[in-house]
């Protein structure tokens, strides 16, 4: 039984001041290479550090100490040069190879979440706030740039470089490697002390956004009833309420953020300045040379450059990081079980046997209790090739649940479903439903023209081949209008009109079966005619199943079934008419 879908991310606050998410690394292989290149770049820089700081310090050495010319000092001066040509293109390279992750991460996430949103919608459990999802699908993932391309490169850089700066220093003044052992874990500390504040005001800011995001997409929707019953003053309200409160959370999270910054410059800074009085009094003192002083000098605050990037920005990387919590939440709401099975070679059909079968047959809705409640109960059913079945019953009887078993959206929980004699787990439910044309109960339309809502049914179809469905399904009207362009839902258009774009988008799928979910409710008698009337002429030859109140297609059915509290009731195996 698949369980509910969570409302909040499923992660303990301990998880939430983890500097990595360990989830979004295991989202495509791509992170893990990417890891790799990082670490690899990330050490190598931090050689060239070294390298770098020692040459440096040499050549001031003897220009300013010895009785070196600059002309003796050609091939360091070069050698230094490489070394920091060689650093840059190691950071250009950390850059480009975050990115890259970064856009497989997005990528990836985004198919993720469309597949766990079909998935869930087809079993009628779709999860709740469109404004939330989409901007979590959108904005809050794109937040993962810097999450990917800033934060990782500069965490990971910041573990290396002390530790290898730290293995030179203690060849050369052990001293200064104990100051850096003992000041650098502080910013780390710092880091998860501000952190924490940091996480909470980011979640109270991300939820104050996603309620303003599922306020607007609520209020679009009911802009008529609201004008009407003139209540759209309140809704500003709310919106201007809200719209306050992300302001000052913002204000918070940038007072933390400079908070923290200021705390890391500062820890850095006083370590830096240990660090020099130190060096400063051994050299005066003559218990450490110059030259190895110097390049100490030099390299101290390199060490803590890389750790005071990471805390900055990890605050322009939470935004990613709570998107990513709020898409792990949807993923973790579909169970594995629920997804397609898909088979490399799917089982042939036995010739002769029914199209559809259904078996003892047993569904429950998922629910908070054990049993959930039961759509269907022990179901005997079947549809023979070319047969016509309408199925009719009460509201809530079972009906539309019998088409959602056939598109294997969702699974028994008793009983079997068989297609042409073999069983529906066992099939490739893609080659499957191609084979279907499917009219919902609501008619699903996109922003864009008439000619693009129904070459949805087949994306290679031409100008023709699309006419003709129209005229097929009683909506020859519309055969002129095809580069007309229709708003989102369909708006410009009647409720017929959408039926009927939707009834030529499975026309034009030349399918096998056609799946009728109410396909006239809602709209006039005239328009239920038309569709009538064109009906025998698109239906000919193929296997239909009609889920319908109205009588002017179950009329029409060579045979009808009536179902109630989801049983069969009359008859379970009919006449032909």
């Amino acid at each position: 039984m698949s369980r509910p879908p969570s409302t909040e991310p499923a992660t303990t606050e301990r998880d939430r001041t983890k500097p990595i998410d360990r989830r979004l690394f295991d989202v495509t292989g791509g992170v893990h290479r990417y890891l790799g290149v990082t670490i690899g770049l990330g050490l190598a820089s931090a050689i060239a550090v070294i390298i770098g700081a020692t040459l440096l310090a040499a050549v001031v050495n003897r220009i300013f100490l010895g009785d070196a010319v600059p002309g003796d000092l050609v091939g360091m001066l070069v050698a230094l040069g490489l070394v920091y040509v060689a650093r840059g293109v190691f950071e250009w390279g950390r850059s480009v190879a975050a990115f890259r992750a970064a856009a497989g991460v997005k990528r990836t996430l985004r198919e993720q979440v469309m597949r766990a949103v079909l998935v869930q919608t087809a079993q009628g459990r779709a999860p709740s706030g469109s404004g939330d999802l989409a901007l979590t699908a959108t904005t809050g993932i794109d937040s993962l740039d810097a999450y990917f391309a800033r934060y990782v490169p500069q965490l990971v850089l910041g573990a290396l470089i002390p530790l290898v700066a730290v293995a030179w220093i203690v060849t050369v003044d052990p001293l200064t490697a104990v100051i850096i052992i003992v000041t650098v874990p502080l910013i780390p500390v710092f880091m998860m002390l501000i952190g924490n504040y940091a996480d909470r005001a980011t979640r109270a800011r991300w939820r104050t956004i996603r309620s303003l995001g599922d306020g607007l997409v609520e209020t679009l929707r009911g802009l008529l009833t609201l004008e009407v019953y003139r209540s759209s003053e309140g809704r500003l309200d709310r919106f201007r309420r809200l719209s306050d409160e992300y302001r000052k959370q913002t204000m918070a999270t940038l007072r933390i953020a400079f908070l923290s910054a200021f705390v890391l410059e500062l820890v850095a800074t006083m370590s830096v300045a240990v660090i020099a009085v130190a060096v400063g009094i051994r050299v005066v003192q003559g218990s450490l040379d110059f030259e190895p002083a110097l390049a100490v000098l030099i390299l101290a605050p390199e060490v803590y450059v890389p750790l005071r990037k990471a805390g900055t920005e990890f605050h322009a990387a939470m935004d990613g990081m709570e998107a990513a919590r709020s898409v792990f939440a949807v993923l973790e709401a579909t169970p594995v079980e629920d997804s397609p099975i898909v088979v490399e070679e799917a089982p042939r059909p036995v010739r002769g046997a029914p199209l559809i079968d259904f078996a003892a047959v047993t569904y429950r809705y998922p629910s908070l209790s054990e049993s959930g409640s039961v759509a269907l109960d022990g179901v005997d059913f079947s549809i023979g090739r070319g047969e016509h079945v309408a199925v009719i019953g009460p509201s809530g009887a079972g009906k539309s649940t019998l088409i959602r078993l056939i598109l294997g959206f969702d699974r028994p929980g008793e009983g079997e479903i068989s297609i042409g004699g073999v069983p529906l787990p066992r099939m490739d439910l893609a080659a499957w439903r191609s084979e279907i044309g499917w009219v919902r109960q609501d008619p699903f339309l996109i922003a864009g023209t008439v000619l693009d809502n129904v070459r949805l049914g087949a994306l290679d179809a031409d100008v023709d081949e699309i006419a003709a469905a129209l005229d097929l399904a009683g909506a020859g009207d519309l055969i002129p209008r095809l580069g007309e362009v229709v708003g989102e839902r369909g708006a410009g258009l009647s409720h017929g009109q959408r039926r009927m774009i939707t009834l030529a988008r499975a026309i034009l799928r030349d399918p096998a079966l056609l799946l009728l979910d109410e396909p006239t409710a809602g709209i006039d008698s005239e328009t239920q005619l038309r569709i009538a009337g064109s009906f025998e002429r698109f239906a000919a030859g193929r296997t239909v199943l009609t889920v319908a109140h109205q009588r002017v297609l179950v009329d029409l059915a060579d045979r009808v079934t009536v179902i109630d509290d989801g049983r069969i009731i009359a008859p379970a195996a009919g006449e032909r008419r």
